[in-house]
């Protein structure tokens, strides 16, 4: 189980730092549009469409490394008061559910991305293909999925481990 934690983390991490630098971009393109109407009386064309895809970028390459991290709002006040065996029954349910939403999600955004290709939809302004960014959250939709696998596995041997008292 090590090594495939190690390599969820390592891929997880590499996302988080493209979804870094997606916000320095962003941030960036958002100045330089500022600056640009305020000088030239003119903003950029299809500045609003690149911040949109940008944000897709941004939001799908974080969204597993902020579970990875257990970033996300839990009730840890609650649930660290009980037994470990307990907390495990608690995470496995986590888990289980958290993967079955994201797993039907990660279908559904593979099917729209395939229709977003077979269409050949592009956006308004500068023509930029969607499917490519469809592709991408799928994909990252997909590593997400691993690291709820990855948690439930955990849940799982801990369950098996126990504390000797029981659930």
């Amino acid at each position: 189980m090590n090594a495939f934690e190690k390599v969820v983390q390592f891929i997880t991490e590499k996302m988080a730092w493209v979804s870094m630098v997606a916000v320095v971009g962003c941030v960036a393109l958002v100045m330089a549009d500022v600056i640009r109407y305020n000088l030239m009386h003119e903003p950029i064309p299809g500045t609003h469409e690149l911040v949109e895809l940008i944000a897709s970028v941004i939001m799908s390459t974080s969204i597993a490394y902020v579970t990875f991290v257990k970033g996300h709002v839990s009730v840890d006040i609650l649930v660290d008061r009980f037994r470990p065996r307990t907390q495990a029954f608690f995470d496995l349910v986590n888990s289980i559910i958290a993967l079955t939403f994201t797993a039907w999600l990660t279908v559904g955004v593979f099917v729209m991305g395939m229709r977003n290709l077979s269409y050949g939809w592009v956006t308004g302004v500068l023509q930029i293909p969607r499917a490519p960014f469809m592709f991408l959250i799928g994909a990252t939709l997909v590593l997400t999925c691993l690291v709820l696998v990855m948690y439930g596995i955990r849940a799982v041997i801990e369950l098996r481990k126990g504390d000797g008292h029981g659930a």
